[in-house]
């Protein structure tokens, strides 16, 4: 194993480095640096003998030590194989339970993605949360996941000679979102979005939200004129995803769906793809109406889509190749 310090040592003076995350130098289990707690002050990690540590009630693997912020904060990284993080992060993004071909289709683009974050120019790589994807420590493992983490050794998405970014989300409605309509920028060849036939039995393929009108008006009541009396779809992305929300009151506000859903909160706004949204004056207090579709971005990987095509007899290579279309898995 090389050590962390010697690896970043090495690509800190090189002349060329592969984009995303990847490159030359890495050894057959790269390291990643993980943020396990942004403020650690307070409380020093108990250190076991069989590789693991404690921190705030929770056991985790690696080689934790502690890391200058921002503010003067210290916070508490650990230095761990990716394929020992894997294993507290597939049982969380896929359940245990799922066919083993969708566990290893989500070990292998959970690793692209944490190893297309490291970085040089900040002491961690990804944190334990949402924020990248949740680790859960030691507690977190199942043996089947673990047994997918191994199955898939080293294998990462590869796309036109180098490595590929990899996301994905929990159920995206009957097609995928292209990146750059989720996020702005340029859409990456493998990450337009496609058909997916599979995940219509996910619980949110489908869902209906409402919130009083109240709330919303306490968030774009500023740009409303203070008023909300009608609301529209603006035109869509080639995904049927609607790119803005438009607000009718007083004034008018034209809000990127992206921004709407941050406003109101992800548990409302359950995904990027609305379907209809309208004001229902029926009941004492008018309430917000939001029908759409999946959950999550919608890019990339479907979770609950990969699972049903894994259960329809689709092997994990089968899988990733119809959400990530010309990529191809690296042997590891």
């Amino acid at each position: 194993m090389i050590p962390r310090a010697a690896f970043l040592e090495g690509i800190a003076g090189a002349t060329a480095i592969a984009t995303g995350g990847l490159d030359v130098w890495d050894p057959p289990s790269p390291q990643i640096r993980v943020l396990v707690a942004s403020d650690a002050r307070g409380e020093t990690p108990q250190v076991y003998p069989d590789g693991t540590f404690g921190f705030a009630g929770k056991r985790w693997r690696g080689a934790p030590s502690t890391v200058g912020m921002p503010g003067g904060r210290l916070a508490l990284v650990t230095t761990i194989d990716v394929d020992q993080y894997l294993q507290g992060v597939v049982p969380l993004e896929s359940p245990p339970s799922w066919p083993a071909a969708a566990l290893e289709a989500q070990a292998i683009v959970a690793r692209t993605f944490a190893l297309g974050r490291r970085s040089i120019s900040r002491p961690y790589d990804v944190v334990a949360t949402d924020s990248d994807q949740r680790w859960g420590g030691v507690e977190a493992e199942h043996p089947a996941s673990t047994a997918a983490v191994q199955a898939t050794r080293g294998r990462t998405l590869a796309f036109g000679g180098g490595p590929a970014s990899a996301f994905y989300s929990s159920c995206c409605g009957g097609h995928t979102a292209d990146n750059g309509s989720a996020w702005g920028g340029v859409t990456l060849p493998y990450l337009r979005g496609v058909v997916d036939p599979y995940c219509v039995p996910a619980p949110d393929y489908r869902w209906t939200r409402s919130l009083l009108l109240d709330r919303v008006l306490a968030v774009f009541g500023a740009r409303t004129g203070g008023t909300l009396v009608g609301t529209a779809l603006g035109e869509p992305d080639p995904s049927g995803r609607p790119r803005t929300v438009s607000l009718l009151g007083a004034a008018e506000a034209t809000i990127p769906v992206a921004e709407f859903r941050r406003e109101l909160g992800s548990d409302v706004v359950r995904s990027l793809w609305l379907r209809a949204i309208r004001i229902d004056t029926s009941q004492a207090a008018a309430r917000l109406v939001i029908e759409g579709a999946g959950r999550g971005h919608g890019v990339g990987l479907c979770q609950w889509g990969s699972r049903f095509f894994a259960s329809a007899g689709g092997s994990a290579a089968a899988i990733l190749a119809l959400y990530f279309p010309g990529t191809s898995v690296t042997n590891g």
